[in-house]
């Protein structure tokens, strides 16, 4: 079985195809047996594997090697039989019938090791809350930062960041917050030239202003880019075990 036969059963399943591709293959199934056949194989794997899609990383080789076992287990029995989740549903198959059946589990486990291996900025962004340090003068800007991030509300906060920076234009903290804001209105060239000036300086944001200019480049699609930059992060850095795990990914 191809990878557009494949790709057609999916979209089958997940409803996606228009009525009348739903009709055309429905008659195909009715009129061609070994089609039929690879159909009830797919929904059959598929049952298995499609939830596998939330695992972690770490699932991912028992899982194959479970879905595996589920229908290669009787393969070199006399039987030649194939069971599913019930025990007393048991499929008989002709020995082609394996290769239709294999050729879905490693359809799928393409799929999630692609999955798995890919790296995105959402899978690494700052999710958290934060809670700024306070310095006389400005509590109720503090606040309203705070509130306004905290929410998601990152025009807002970058306002009330402006406001305090403008008192205290050697904030890091601050400056580095402004810069994740920043990041998550797609405001790239002013988030990275602020993460480019804090890596320059000597504060404790130093580092963790090159692990999120490295995370802007990602977004933005500079793989080069992010490479480069997360390659700086020193290994006594907080954020360096982080930063290697995502290289390993670009």
């Amino acid at each position: 079985m191809d990878e557009k036969t494949i790709l057609l059963f999916d979209n089958y399943l997940q409803g996606v195809l228009s009525l009348q591709e739903q009709r055309d293959l429905e008659a195909r199934i009715a009129k061609e047996p070994e089609l039929a056949d690879a159909f009830t194989i797919f929904k059959e794997v598929n049952g298995h594997l499609s939830h596998t899609f939330s695992q972690e990383r770490s699932d991912f080789k028992n899982t194959i090697e479970r879905s595996a076992n589920a229908y290669f287990e009787d393969a070199n029995s006399p039987r030649g039989t194939i069971s599913g989740n019930s025990p007393s549903k048991v499929i008989a198959l002709k020995p082609w019938r394996y290769l239709v059946a294999a050729s879905v589990v490693l359809f799928f486990g393409v799929m999630l090791w692609m999955n798995f291996q890919s790296a995105s900025y959402a899978d690494y962004a700052f999710d958290g809350t934060i809670s700024l340090t306070e310095r006389s003068g400005g509590e109720l800007a503090f606040a309203k930062a705070e509130k306004a991030f905290n929410s998601q509300s990152y025009e807002e906060a970058i306002l009330f960041f402006d406001t305090i920076l403008s008192n205290d234009p050697e904030n890091a903290e601050v400056a580095y917050y402004k810069g994740i804001a920043l990041v998550e209105l797609g405001k790239h060239a002013e988030a990275e030239s602020l993460f480019e000036q804090l890596a320059q300086g000597g504060s404790v944001y130093k580092y963790k202003a090159l692990w999120y200019n490295g995370l802007s480049h990602l977004k933005r699609k500079d793989i080069e880019g992010a490479k480069t930059i997360l390659n700086k992060i020193p290994s006594d850095a907080e954020d360096y075990e982080k930063a290697q795990e995502l290289l390993d990914k670009l």
